[in-house]
């Protein structure tokens, strides 16, 4: 009834694998798990190694890096049963009975995403990471039901192979960033029904400042290509940088940050970052990557 579906890179994946067969047998469904590694370090697939002799696990390498979006679409296709859980390799499941809930919940024609969480404390050298998820990607079910499709999340979620089967992921994404913004929109174009469930992962793969400004950057700039090939796709941070240019205001933000530049840097790579200073970072990361488009 249920294919569990992680494309892994850099991650060890051995507990994760073990906790979820273990909530699988005690469900007495038919499912499976199907675990592709895409080109991680060979000392990274020698420690997953071991999930290859679990009777429900499925364990391949693959040759060369597919990229986000095409490895999910490959794990897809190879998946047998009519529900499809994806989820991130860098998560645990907050609770015992995840599976379970989404089993319960599994529905045709229905989407199921059961949201994110994060440790209680930020790792050390993570502090922005772990700010920006927490502040940004912990949200209740019942909010991110107001606005169901903007809430879509590809690191925890469900959806009937049928409807997987008519509406993939964008091969061309290969970098980090906005394939699920991507997804999500496309589900809303079909008319395909998303429900949010209290069902959280917790990520821990979080990385030091410098190297997760950088994936946003990267982020930033698919952002730009997708609007570009879906214009009517839209995102909070393209709204407000809409507004503020609309309103004559785009030269000051991206001047008086320019002005402040060293600063906001320093704080955003210090262990008390301030979410208000990632946003306007990210409005200007916005405003250059626009101009090295043009």
């Amino acid at each position: 009834m249920l294919s569990i579906l992680i494309p892994v890179y850099a991650e060890t994946v051995v507990r994760l694998v073990s906790e979820l067969v273990r909530q699988g047998r005690m469900l007495d469904i038919p499912f499976e798990l199907i675990v592709l590694d895409d080109g991680s370090p060979e000392v990274i697939k020698k420690e997953n190694q071991s999930i290859a002799d679990i009777p429900e696990v499925t364990y391949g390498n693959l040759p060369k890096n597919l990229g986000r979006s095409a490895i999910r679409n490959r794990l897809g296709t190879l998946a047998k049963y009519p529900y499809l859980l994806f989820l991130d390799c860098d998560s645990y499941p907050a609770h015992k009975d995840f599976l379970k809930k989404y089993i319960e919940n599994s529905a045709p024609d229905t989407v199921l995403v059961g949201g994110t969480a994060y440790a209680d404390v930020a790792p050390k050298g993570k502090a922005l990471h772990w700010l920006v998820g927490s502040k940004r990607e912990v949200v209740p079910a019942v909010r991110r039901a107001l606005h169901p499709h903007h809430g879509f999340s590809s690191f925890n979620f469900v959806v009937p192979k049928a409807v997987f089967n008519k509406i993939k992921f964008d091969n061309t994404i290969t970098q980090y960033g906005h394939e699920d913004t991507l997804y999500g929109w496309s589900l809303k174009k079909a008319g395909i029904d998303v429900k949010h469930l209290d069902n959280q992962l917790i990520h821990s793969g979080l990385d030091e400042a410098g190297i997760f400004l950088e994936k946003r950057r990267t982020a930033i700039r698919n952002l730009l290509i997708l609007q570009k090939k879906y214009p009517t796709m839209d995102t909070k941070l393209l709204r407000t940088y809409d507004r503020i240019s609309a309103i004559g205001l785009r030269s000051v933000v991206v001047g008086l940050y320019e002005f402040f530049e060293h600063s906001i840097l320093k704080n955003l790579k210090s262990n008390r970052p301030s979410l208000l200073f990632f946003f306007w970072w990210s409005l200007v990361a916005l405003d250059r990557g626009r101009k090295q488009a043009v």
